[in-house]
């Protein structure tokens, strides 16, 4: 998973959750508000229902927001309960808000309830909400586009820089970092990548440079102790004893010296030093070297099968695919005992020899 893209997930995880936190609370405020605004309402309208009895002496009726009946008993202070009464006019059992209270008026005492629906509160708590959640989440898409954009330009330097290194190859002498950035952390980066870079390219050049100049100087010596060592040969009074002692000497030299070429080879090839690619017909290569070693086959006389899928071509180095079909084969006519079979196949899928 990307960074952006984990840092935008927690972002957003953190951001719903703090939104339906504050939601809840906001919803339980504005609910306890409300309820508490209503039971003032209703308080109210029983003192103003009192004051009414006392001036005009008539009991007011307004099922079910309204309630007065005469009572027996004492007085007594407002109760406020969550009730469900009838209401004709919409044919259903609704939930109400009941503030009531015992009082004596006028030498008399009232039971007086005041009364007003609960769903209407509910309904109004429903849509703010809505429109809260609404408001939060255009907010939460908000900031996560604009979060999104901002990251992008903020990382812009760094994904410039890591396409960069992408190319970077080791034998670019003149490989720099070229993006720029205005933060303190990619700029450091930066520079810590471009010394690194710049390290590890004077490295390989001084590793190159070292090979080179080591496979010169062992072959140098090699070769005059090999020339001189044919020319003790060429003597015509040398004894027998002498002759094999010098042939010995000079058989150990040639194997130093393709010892030393082969190192040289296996260094080359860890250090990538055949980036040269092209298409490469594995098929006439084989067929090449075939006809080369004809004569050590035949030599021991050994039964060939060939089986060559024609015109197959992988795309790689010449020299590499050259020295491999050349181990290979000269491998397997080496340690083929006589008389034996030597057999080749290949096709597209591969190379058994």
């Amino acid at each position: 998973m990307k960074l952006l893209a984990k840092t935008n997930r927690t972002y957003l995880l953190i951001s719903a959750i703090a939104f339906i936190i504050a939601g809840l609370v906001i919803y339980f405020v504005l609910s306890f508000i409300f309820e508490d605004q209503l039971n003032e309402q209703l308080k109210s309208d029983i003192k103003g229902i009192k004051q009414s009895i006392e001036k005009k002496g008539t009991l007011p009726s307004y099922f079910p927001f309204i309630e007065v009946r005469e009572v027996k008993g004492k007085e007594r202070s407002f109760i406020s309960i969550d009730t469900i009464i009838y209401y004709n006019s919409q044919k259903e059992i609704i939930p109400f808000r009941q503030i009531s209270r015992i009082d004596s008026i006028n030498g008399k005492t009232y039971f007086i309830a005041a009364r007003d629906p609960l769903l209407d509160a509910d309904d109004l708590l429903g849509a703010i909400a809505i429109v809260i959640g609404s408001v939060f989440v255009l907010l939460l898409v908000s900031l996560y586009f604009i979060n999104r954009k901002l990251s992008i330009n903020i990382w812009q330097p760094f994904y410039k820089t890591l396409d960069e290194l992408k190319e970077f190859s080791h034998d670019k002498s003149g490989f720099r970092l070229s993006s720029v950035s205005n933060l303190d952390e990619f700029t450091e980066l930066n520079k810590t990548l471009d010394k690194l870079t710049r390290k590890v390219i004077t490295d390989y050049q001084a590793l190159k440079r070292f090979t080179e100049d080591a496979s010169h100087e062992i072959q140098t010596p090699l070769a005059v102790i090999q020339s001189k060592l044919e020319t003790l040969l060429q003597y015509p009074d040398l004894k027998q004893e002498q002759a094999e002692l010098i042939n010995s000497a000079y058989t150990y030299s040639l194997r130093i010296s393709k010892l030393t070429q082969t190192l040289l080879l296996l260094t080359k090839i860890a250090n990538d030093q055949f980036p040269e690619k092209r298409a490469v017909n594995l098929s006439d290569l084989l067929i090449e070297k075939i006809e080369f070693f004809e004569d050590h086959i035949i030599g021991k006389s050994l039964i060939l099968k060939k089986n060559i899928e024609p015109e197959c071509y992988i795309d790689t180095n010449f020299f590499l695919a050259d020295s491999l079909i050349m181990n290979l084969m000269g491998n397997a006519v080496k340690h083929s005992m006589s008389n034996g079979l030597f057999n080749i196949s290949f096709t597209r899928n591969y190379l058994e020899i």
